[in-house]
């Protein structure tokens, strides 16, 4: 699940219309009073975060995300018209995963979604997806199936990791290609 916080509602809904056309289950936020109060019992996988909102700013939210044991590793992306080096660097020594200047590209903003959270991935400890009786060890490209081991080529390994990974998920052919 990704989130998209950002106060011009125009942005927001162009934002997350994108990431879900990529993929995505996408939430969006307009301020950040009600981000902080979702944070407080559910986690994003990542974060798009504007640095100028109401309620809390952006800068303050990742602030306190980064001192919370709970939230620090959640990655973010911030998404601002600040665009001045010292904001930028400013963000960066914050913990934001990445920084982008709007106006930015739409695709972009995708593509740099995907890049943040495939570091993210490899940033983890092994990781283990279990359905019924079949496991899939990301990490050692394996799958088991009721103790037996199922080889798969890659391409039938990552459309498999891609359903798990997104449970209740219907992609398009265009999206799994």
């Amino acid at each position: 699940m990704i989130w998209y916080v950002e106060d011009d509602a125009g942005i927001r809904d162009i934002g997350i219309y994108a990431l879900n056309s990529a993929g995505f289950e996408t939430r969006g936020f307009e301020d950040g009073l009600s981000l902080w109060e979702a944070l407080k019992s559910e986690k994003p996988d990542l974060m798009v975060l504007d640095v100028m909102l109401p309620g809390m700013d952006g800068i303050e939210i990742l602030s306190k995300m980064k001192e919370s044991a709970r939230l620090k590793n959640i990655p973010v992306i911030m998404a601002t018209a600040k665009g001045q080096e010292y904001d930028r660097i400013h963000g960066l020594d914050l913990g934001a995963d990445d920084y982008m200047v709007k106006p930015f590209s739409i695709m972009e903003m995708v593509s740099r979604v995907k890049a943040v959270l495939r570091r993210s991935a490899h940033g983890q400890a092994s990781k283990l997806l279990k359905v019924g009786g079949l496991e899939v060890n990301l990490d050692e490209h394996t799958v088991m199936a009721d103790g037996s081991k199922v080889a798969l080529t890659y391409k039938e390994f990552e459309l498999l990791r891609v359903f798990l990974s997104h449970p209740g998920m219907v992609y398009t052919r265009e999206q799994l290609v």
